[in-house]
Formats: structure tokens, C-alpha cells, sequence
């Protein structure tokens, strides 16, 4: 086949790859809000107001992931909690990163270093860049990324990224047929890519590798004086500032700001940084195999956790790991031959983007959750670029009808292999229910679950599945929170309260179980105790409407009417577009006329 011909032209690529992420995720347009997404969207009021959000509120709330959820309280302010919005933004990004990784393959394909004669790498330089994006669109391990909402975030920072890179690439690209170093064509992508690099920066802190992999690539696919490469180098290093100047002024750890999930029910928390970095030896090895045979995936993993160099996975994956860096490294030497193909080149480069992006989440800054499938989503952007090389390598660069149909069959069944795997995130009791059963000793997807059956009205079902959570881990307040809430429910309000209180007691600063357990005890007609509680739960949330009203409602059982209004009053100012709040009020109020 030539270059030339009908398959080498740039928008029937860029159609395929769409038309592949848009089949691929054609039934994710639905999947509810999951996961972290409920603190994140459902029940975060920073989102809920636009103009707050963009005056103060939104970057209060969180100035190193700013831009990310600036996307969120856009899509809410369009749609509220209506999901198709968000699953149809997130595609979007995918697709459009899918669209990057391949104009920078295809560019990095025409640089000087890999450039032969006139026409690049012959015919393929459109297969390889095109190969790789079809295999990151449609690969099933980005559905964590993709289809799970708030994972946007890590979507977002790696469509940033890629941009930047690929503007980087460009400005030197036109840079080096200028005969003018500044001239505005090249300015004007290179000041473009610096804009990129600051927004991956305030979307998500993985970002912070963005200026090593532009170092990286400069030196490998560009010809140029030292006192030069500095001067083109040296804005993009200094955005490596923006993510470590975010972080001032921070109490949290680092590992907890990376991370991506504040959800219940962790396990061991508390990881020193060399039995993080063992583990992570093997979490590593993990996302490359899911990489070349997506299997068994799972939204919780329950990865052990190793504390010594000298266990067989770890010494095994370390091995495996410093075998893939020394090939990329070997591969690197062997392509500076002139004869040398020029794949060998973009392998390295591949693979060394890999290693580099991956440090940020999987190297010695511990991060409560050892694994998850999302945290490969930007090294994987240098995988695929890899794994197409390669693959045009074995057939000789050729790009022959059998290469065709091989990576037609592979994109194919990557394609099916997500669209199956969105189905498993279809529900949550779907998602939970698969995560129980290939993380059945934690106790996280477990009380998940439980949510899931609960909020489908299975309360016998939801208690089961809580209780096992409880046993799996007996010191977490949450479960015994939603055990306590399943007996309100049956109206047995003795067995509430013990659960509730075991509940409180373990977690002082969980309202909703404080709310709950006062909830038990107005029920019994135990109000001294209700008010307690309640007051305990205003304390943690001092703008929730709802705990101003249980207090009202109170005081109204009390026959202490004129408190009561002052607290239906309360919850009325704070949420007026609750009736019932406005109704209740107009009733205390006249109770304490008549009286």
C-alpha cells in the first residue's frame, strides 16, 4: 500500500478513531454517578453554583484541580444530575485525546531524527500513529477513566498533556524549516503548548511530569545547540513550579492530594514509602499486563501489600521492569545508527513515557489505594505509540494487507472487550457485585454493594452484605452506619441505636450517622437524646437545612414551638426550595400565636 493512497488521509483517520471511542462507549451514556461521585458532584454544593464557583468558591475548594471541576460545574450547571451530560463530555475528551496521540506520532514520525528522505517512515507513518490511537480509544483498560465520572480529572490533565506535547512538537517542527527562530508560526504553537501545560497542571497534579517528557523528547527527535535546547527548554521547565506551588499552604500528605478516591473503607492507610515503592513493583507490572491482556479487570482491587524487596513477586516485577527500561535504553543507542529503522526510536520513546508519567502515582510517594486501573491512562498514551511501532517493526515497516487485518481483528475485539466491560459499570449493583466477587476478602466493594442493595429497596439483602463489611473490617464507621439505617427502616429502632452508636463512636466527625442515630432516638420518642445528636451533627455541617429541621421538628415534639420556628426558619433560609421546611415554619409559627 502507498501513503499516498485513500487509507493514508488524515480525516478518515480521525473518523475512525471517533467512530471506533463512540462505539466502544455507546452504552455508557447512562451509567449512574458511582464511587467518589457522590462527594465530588451529587452532594458537592461548591459545584451547584456557577457563578460562586467562578468568583471564589471553585478554587477555594481545590486550586491544584481547578479546571476539572470547573468542567463539572459547567456540565452541572447544564444538566444538574443528569449523567448523559458527563458520560457524553468525558467521551469527548477520550476521543480527543485519541485524536492527539495520533497527530503526535504522526509528527514525531516526520522530526529529524526519524525522518528518511522525503517521505518520513514511508507508508508507515500513517499506520503507526493510527494503530495507536484506535488502540488507546478503544483499549477496555480507560473505561475507570473514562465511564466512571469523576475520573474526568485524569481524562482531562492527559488531553492537556498530550496537546502540549503535541504543540511542542510542532512549534520545533516549523521552528526547524524556519529560517527565522522566532517566527510567528512556531511562536505561536510553542506559547500553546506552554498554555496546555498550565491547564493539565490545575486539572490534576499527574501533570507535574509534563516538562521531564518534553526534555525527553527534545533530545530524542531534535538536532540542536545546547545554548539553544536551553532556551526552548527552559519556559516549559518552569511550569514544573505550578503543581509544587499549589501544594503550599496544604496540610493534607502528598499521597492523600494524589489521590484520586476518598471513599470508605480503606485498607492499611498508613504505608511507609519503601513498602509503597515495593508494592508498587508489582501494581506496575499489573498495568503493563492489563495493557496486553485486559482480564479480570476490577474498579477495587484488593492488591496485597509487600514490605520487603526480597518477596517473589516483587523481585520478579523489579526485574521484569528493569528489563523493559534497559530494552527501551538499548533501543534508544541502536536507532542513532542512520541505517537503523526508525520504529526502534519511537519504541524507546514509548516506553521511557511510560516510566516517566507512571512515577507520579506508583514510586515512593505512598497513596492509601495501592491500584487503580485510571492511573494508566496517561502512561498508556507512550504504551500505545510503543506497542504500533512495534508491531509495524515486525512487518518490516511494510504495511501489508496480513498487518491490516492483524490490527483490524486486535482493535475489533478491544472494541467488544469495552463495550462489555461498560455493561459490568451499567448499575451499581452490577459494578459492586463483580468487584465482590474478585475482591471477596475486602471489605470496600462489600459495603458498596451494600449501598447499592440498599438503595434498591433489598434491605435483607444490603444488611448481609454490611455485616460482612463489618467482619472484614470492624474498625469502619460506615458500615455500621447503613446497618443501623436498614433496622430504622424495619422500625427496629433498639438494634438501630446499638449500631448507630457503635457507629458514632467509632467516627465522632460522621454526621450522617449522628443524624441517623438521632433519627432513632426521636423515633422512640427518646428526645433529649435526638437533640444530642443532632446538635453533634450541626456541628459537622453547619449549612445542611435538613439537620435544622430534624432539630425543629424536635423542639416540636417538645411543644417548644417558638424554637422550633427559629430552626424550620433556619432550614428555610438555607434551602428554600424545600416546601415542606416553608410549611412547617407557617405552622410553628401559628402554634405560637394561638398559644
Amino acid at each position: 500500500m502507498s501513503n499516498k493512497s485513500f487509507w493514508s488521509r488524515l480525516p478518515l483517520h480521525l473518523f475512525l478513531i471517533a467512530a471506533v471511542g463512540l462505539i466502544a462507549y455507546s452504552n455508557s451514556f447512562h451509567v449512574p454517578f458511582t464511587f467518589d461521585d457522590e462527594g465530588s458532584i451529587v452532594s458537592n454544593n461548591v459545584i451547584k453554583n456557577l457563578n460562586r464557583f467562578l468568583h471564589d468558591d471553585g478554587y477555594t475548594y481545590n486550586p491544584r484541580r481547578f479546571l476539572g471541576y470547573l468542567t463539572v460545574a459547567l456540565n452541572y450547571r447544564l444538566g444538574g444530575t443528569d449523567v448523559t451530560g458527563y458520560h457524553a463530555v468525558n467521551l469527548a475528551i477520550h476521543i480527543g485525546t485519541g485524536f492527539l496521540t495520533y497527530l503526535l506520532a504522526r509528527l514525531t514520525l516526520s522530526t529529524p531524527a526519524l525522518r528518511r528522505g522525503d517521505d518520513a517512515t514511508g507508508a508507515s507513518s500513517w499506520f503507526i500513529p493510527l494503530f495507536a490511537a484506535l488502540l488507546f480509544v478503544a483499549h477496555p483498560v480507560q473505561t475507570q477513566a473514562v465511564t466512571y465520572i469523576i475520573q474526568r480529572l485524569a481524562s482531562l490533565a492527559t488531553l492537556f498533556f498530550v496537546g502540549s506535547i503535541a504543540c511542542y512538537a510542532k512549534a520545533r517542527k516549523l521552528q526547524e524549516e524556519s529560517a527565522r527562530p522566532f517566527a510567528p508560526k512556531p511562536l505561536f504553537f510553542y506559547l500553546l503548548a506552554l498554555a496546555a501545560a498550565g491547564c493539565a497542571m490545575k486539572t490534576k497534579e499527574i501533570a507535574f511530569t509534563l516538562p521531564f517528557v518534553v526534555v525527553l523528547y527534545e533530545f530524542m527527535f531534535f538536532r540542536m545547540t545546547a545554548a539553544k535546547k536551553l532556551l526552548f527548554l527552559l519556559p516549559v521547565g518552569l511550569t514544573v513550579l505550578i503543581v509544587p506551588l499549589s501544594l503550599l499552604g496544604t496540610n493534607k500528605p502528598i499521597g492523600q492530594i494524589i489521590s484520586d478516591v476518598t471513599a470508605v473503607t480503606r485498607v492499611d492507610s498508613e504505608l511507609s514509602r519503601l513498602d509503597y515503592l515495593f508494592t508498587q513493583f508489582p501494581v506496575i507490572a499489573t498495568y503493563l499486563r492489563l495493557l496486553i491482556l485486559p482480564v479480570r479487570q476490577n474498579v477495587d482491587y484488593d492488591f496485597p501489600v509487600y514490605h520487603s524487596l526480597a518477596n517473589a513477586p516483587v523481585i520478579l516485577s523489579l526485574l521484569l521492569l528493569l528489563a523493559l527500561f534497559g530494552a527501551a535504553l538499548f533501543l534508544w543507542h541502536r536507532s542513532r545508527d542512520p541505517q537503523a529503522a526508525p520504529e526502534l526510536m519511537l519504541v524507546s520513546f514509548g516506553i521511557l513515557w511510560f516510566f516517566i508519567t507512571i512515577s507520579v502515582e506508583s514510586s515512593v510517594i505512598p497513596i492509601a489505594d495501592v491500584i487503580f486501573e485510571h492511573r494508566v491512562y496517561l502512561p498508556s498514551v507512550g504504551a500505545f505509540i510503543a506497542l504500533a511501532a512495534l508491531f509495524s517493526l515486525l512487518f518490516k515497516g511494510a504495511v501489508s494487507r496480513a498487518a491490516v487485518s492483524i490490527a483490524c481483528v486486535v482493535v475489533l475485539a478491544l472494541t467488544v472487550t469495552t463495550f462489555a466491560r461498560n455493561s459490568v459499570w451499567g448499575s451499581e449493583l452490577s459494578l459492586w457485585g463483580d468487584a465482590t466477587q474478585k475482591s471477596p476478602r475486602k471489605a470496600r466493594p462489600h459495603y458498596n454493594l451494600a449501598l447499592a442493595l440498599e438503595k434498591s429497596g433489598r434491605l435483607e439483602q444490603s444488611l448481609q452484605e454490611a455485616l460482612i463489611a463489618t467482619r472484614l473490617s470492624p474498625k469502619e464507621a460506615n458500615p455500621y452506619n447503613l446497618i443501623g439505617s436498614i433496622f430504622g427502616k424495619k422500625g427496629d429502632y433498639d438494634q438501630a441505636i446499638a449500631a448507630l452508636s457503635l457507629a458514632v463512636k467509632l467516627d465522632p466527625t460522621l454526621a450522617e450517622a449522628q443524624v441517623n442515630l438521632g433519627d432513632a432516638y426521636r423515633l422512640k420518642r427518646m428526645l433529649p437524646q435526638a437533640m444530642e445528636q443532632y446538635q453533634a451533627a450541626m456541628k459537622q455541617r453547619p449549612t445542611d437545612a435538613s439537620i435544622y429541621h430534624k432539630i425543629g421538628v424536635t423542639f416540636a415534639l417538645q411543644q417548644n414551638l417558638p424554637k422550633a420556628a427559629v430552626f424550620f426558619q433556619c432550614a428555610a433560609s438555607l434551602d428554600p426550595s424545600t416546601p415542606q421546611y416553608r410549611l412547617d415554619l407557617m405552622r410553628a409559627q401559628a402554634g405560637s400565636q394561638t398559644k
